[in-house]
């Protein structure tokens, strides 16, 4: 059954769960763990700027540890039951408790972090922030036959792990669709060299129209380049990785800002954007650091779905699958259409003369 519109509220309250791991106060988990309070800090100050515009929200964080079991703990605590929204945990065993949670009592939970479909798959009260690891193959590839075409098949790589297989399959999926050829696909192991130097070995990438790599590891960016480098530049292929590649200090931006190399990139932001200088002077002012990309996610998150709970209210998922495609405050933007659980915005971009451009 749809989720049943519900009256509006004066003020929403939100509940956070994140593994703060306040007990510990080591200067180990405190530093494994800023990712956290970034993420939360970005969240306050959306509240802020929440209620500046005149919309209230209130957020009650509760500390989920590291385990499942404080999770547990936490999940019994009557009065999550009556919270207007959830926003957490950052752990995969932890998000799929709270996803049941989340369908038996009615409450859009939204996951900050996590990049898995699988776990919003038929739950009409889960969410992902981020676009999925499919989501953003289904679209790389969509690019990818429209700049490059499909004339001349692609070439495409990937770490063995479930975000890049995940990639990969939909990124082929849509390829092919779209009436292009995989000329071949394969996985491998970037920390063992003998699995990377035989993903590259005897592949014909001066046919191909384009190489794709997917896997954010420090060690595929130099293997990529090293292979093309071997290519004559007349018949080299076009490149597409992942965006975090940008900050491989191994990589150099002669290389990065390559004339054909492009970047799936969910994370990309305009340093310039007037309302992103507006957030870092904000956030400087309160944290005394500048804002993380942890931070600026956290903000982002509750802004967009604050606005949400404000429009709609706590059942806003018909009124979100019908909202078109808005900026973000940061990031490029997001959007939920037609009834979609992940972000459907992932930016392409290129670096030319040092400078970021969106190609899509």
């Amino acid at each position: 059954a749809a989720p049943k519109a519900q009256p509006r509220k004066s003020t929403y309250n939100i509940g956070v769960l994140l593994p703060f791991e306040l007990q510990d106060n080591t200067w180990q988990t405190r530093r494994k763990n800023q990712f956290v309070t970034d993420l939360y800090a970005g969240l306050r100050l959306a509240q802020d700027s929440l209620q500046r515009a005149g919309q209230s929200v209130q957020l009650f964080a509760y500390d989920t540890g590291a385990d499942t079991l404080t999770l547990k703990s936490v999940l019994a605590q009557p009065e999550l039951a009556g919270m207007d929204m959830l926003v957490g945990p950052v752990y995969k065993s932890g998000a799929k408790l709270l996803a049941r949670f989340a369908r038996e009592h009615q409450i859009v939970c939204i996951n900050p972090l996590s990049q898995d479909a699988s776990l919003v798959l038929d739950n009409a009260y889960h969410y992902l922030y981020m676009p999925s690891a499919a989501t953003q193959g289904r679209l790389a590839a969509q690019f990818a036959a429209t700049a490059f075409g499909t004339g001349r098949p692609a070439v495409l790589l990937h770490e063995d792990v479930k975000d890049d297989n995940d990639f990969a399959l939909a990124y082929q999926a849509a390829y092919e669709a779209a009436g292009g050829k995989i000329l071949a696909a394969r996985t491998f192991r970037p920390d063992d060299p003998a699995s990377l130097a035989a993903a590259y070995a005897g592949l014909d990438l001066a046919g191909a129209s384009h190489l794709v790599v997917a896997s954010d590891n420090r060690k595929s960016g130099p293997a990529a380049f090293a292979a093309l480098g071997a290519v004559p530049s007349a018949t080299r292929p076009a490149l597409l990785a992942p965006g975090e590649w940008l900050d491989n200090p191994s990589l150099g931006a002669g290389q990065l800002g390559g004339a054909s190399v492009y970047y799936y990139h969910p994370k990309y932001f305009d340093a310039q954007r007037p309302s992103y200088r507006r957030f870092r002077q904000l956030y400087l002012a309160k944290q005394n650091l500048p804002p993380s990309a942890f931070a600026s996610q956290g903000y982002e998150l509750l802004l967009f779905f604050g606005s949400a709970l404000q429009q709609f209210g706590p059942a806003f998922q018909s009124g979100l699958a019908a909202t078109p495609p808005l900026p973000g405050a940061i990031f490029e933007g997001l959007a939920y259409p037609g009834g979609a659980h992940d972000n459907q915005v992932v930016p392409i971009v290129k670096l030319s003369n040092l400078e970021f451009q969106l190609v899509r």
